[in-house]
């Protein structure tokens, strides 16, 4: 996984958490010859986590406490990515969506630790496999990783991080008991952003 970890550690400059995943990067490649199936089950683990992650940093509806499989949620992770970097191979790599339902698929048949399996197992991977899919896996997330990491607006929109544009665009838009800045923030963020933009230019100019 030496791809992986080159980016990961590239990473952890903008986010700091993110050194979380080589606790999982290290699990898959200490068990590839010995425990095949559980490196291929920490391979699955390896792509929810990060899919999640990167939509956790560039969607605003994404909601982590709404499950989904492993193939629609990376999915939705490329897409998140593909929205601010348009040099990203989209077609090639949603068409990679279904590889990562077959690593889902076999996880489920054959891993040791999420789904508990009767003795003897009915199937088990060898190492050769499993070394397949760590290796897939690695080229994969690299790619994935290097595109979000060329993504420029990595860092999501907060609303507390401008309080001050939060006050004045309330007492521009009265809005009774409520607070429009926060409003729009929840209902419409790019119609946010663009009142942001609109304020600092008219900060820069003089005319705010």
């Amino acid at each position: 996984m030496k791809q992986t970890k080159v980016i990961l550690k590239s990473l952890e400059i903008k986010y700091s958490n993110i050194d979380y995943y080589n606790l999982i990067v290290d699990k898959i490649e200490k068990n590839v010859e010995k425990n095949p199936d559980i490196s291929i089950e920490s391979c699955k683990s390896l792509i929810e986590g990060i899919s999640k992650f990167i939509l956790k940093q560039l969607d605003n509806t994404y909601d982590p406490n709404k499950f989904l499989d492993l193939q629609p949620l990376f999915k939705k992770a490329l897409a998140s990515i593909s929205t601010y970097n348009k040099n990203t191979e989209d077609d090639f790599t949603n068409r990679t969506c279904s590889l990562v339902h077959l690593i889902g698929e076999i996880r489920s048949k054959r891993g040791d630790i999420s789904h508990g399996k009767l003795s003897p197992k009915e199937f088990n991977s060898n190492s050769i496999f499993s070394k397949l899919v760590m290796d897939i896996t690695d080229s994969l997330l690299f790619y994935v990783l290097t595109c979000f990491s060329d993504v420029e607006v990595s860092k999501v929109l907060e609303y507390r991080d401008n309080p001050e544009f939060n006050k004045w665009l309330d007492e521009e838009n009265p809005f009774g008991n409520l607070s429009y800045s926060r409003a729009l923030f929840d209902q419409d963020l790019v119609a946010y952003e663009q009142e942001l933009i609109n304020y600092k230019d008219l900060q820069e100019t003089g005319n705010g």
